[in-house]
């Protein structure tokens, strides 16, 4: 059964961790069954590197809906259309395959909000970690995404565009500035030329009110992550005091702490994504890192495990695990583990030979 029949009924219970509101009710709402297939669609077709599903996943009417733009282009369909290709919204999928090299795109479970079923996917590869929390509609007899919340980005789709919208209104130019609006002009036009310096600068300027704002505050940090870490701590700390039930700070400083060697700051990044997130198992491939880096081998071996057992599937902690086992001397497990590897969908043959070449008596 996949997690989503499994998990469903227990997501009633829970708060959910977005706040996207709908607008507007559809025909009628999405079946547990029908969620169930979706997910297993998309997961077909990214893990095969297919990516057109994702890439127009999106329907279109109740994504600009969701924007609650009040601009007077938001009448303007070829105008929208243009801007959002240009945004990026109908290359999800192709952008979302390029975190999942060598890796997968994976339901982790279903849930209700505001009676619309959502579904959480994780994109893990070559390309890091993401997470995708898709909010499920559907328009007649097909299901489509009214908007999708990208975990990296902080913010959903809709949210995102609507500002892209409200920058493109021509404004009053016979209307004073406010403060706010002179150092939010210059603080957009720093990240807009990647001057990130130039945009915490303008930032700080902000008052209080401003700098309390979420998505100024998201953007923020964003900037700083380019700058010191002092300069990005700070700006983390700044927005998890202000929103600490976001999930996108935990997941930017499990990287900083990862390059900084913080081993114990990493660990609990992950502890709170995972409650974030209400549970999601892969996690404990990255505790076993951290408990790798910490040369406490068994602990790692215990996490790598309790991944395995979720899903063998995942290469990078399959490898992991072999090599734990190798050096404790559990050469028969090593070898089950291979072999069940070697059984799930979508193995990589040259992955396994690589690792029988490194261990020729698990063979």
């Amino acid at each position: 059964m996949h997690p989503i029949l499994k998990t469903l009924g227990l997501v009633f219970l829970m708060a959910g961790v977005m706040d996207i509101q709908p607008l507007s009710a559809q025909n009628s709402s999405v079946t547990p069954a029908e969620a169930e297939k979706l997910s297993m669609q998309l997961e077909m077709s990214m893990n095969k590197g297919d990516a057109k599903m994702l890439n127009h996943l999106i329907y279109f009417p109740e994504f600009i809906a969701r924007t609650q733009s009040k601009s007077p282009i938001i009448d303007h369909l070829d105008t929208l259309t243009k801007m959002a290709n240009d945004f990026g919204l109908f290359n999800i999928g192709s952008n979302t395959l390029e975190i999942t090299k060598n890796g997968s795109y994976k339901l982790v479970h279903g849930y209700l909000k505001n009676e619309e079923m959502h579904l959480l996917f994780r994109a893990f590869g070559d390309g890091g970690l993401d997470y995708q929390d898709i909010t499920i509609i559907k328009v007649k007899d097909t299901l489509r995404a009214a908007d999708i919340f990208s975990y990296q980005l902080g913010e959903s789709y809709a949210k995102q565009f609507s500002y892209l919208i409200a920058d493109t209104d021509t404004t009053d130019t016979q209307s004073p500035l406010t403060p706010r609006d002179k150092y939010g002009i210059i603080f957009d036009n720093a990240l807009s030329q990647k001057n990130y310096s130039a945009a915490r600068s303008a930032f700080e300027k902000f008052d209080e009110q401003a700098q309390s704002d979420k998505h100024l505050s998201l953007q923020y940090m964003l900037a700083c992550k380019h700058l010191s870490e002092k300069s990005f701590r700070k700006s983390v700390d700044h927005y998890v005091s202000l929103f600490p039930e976001e999930p996108t700070p935990y997941l930017l400083m499990m990287q900083e702490y990862a390059d900084t060697k913080s081993y114990g700051d990493y660990g609990r990044a992950v502890d709170q994504l995972d409650t974030l997130l209400h549970i999601d198992p892969f996690l404990n491939y990255l505790r076993g890192n951290v408990e790798m880096k910490l040369h406490d081998l068994r602990a790692a071996l215990h996490f790598y495990q309790e991944a395995f057992d979720y899903d063998p599937g995942i290469w990078q902690n399959t490898e992991k695990l072999v090599d734990c086992k190798v050096v404790t001397n559990e050469l028969v497990q090593a070898s089950e583990a291979i072999i069940i590897y070697s059984h799930t969908p979508g193995y990589r043959k040259d992955l396994v030979e690589e690792l029988y070449k490194d261990y020729p008596a698990l063979r």
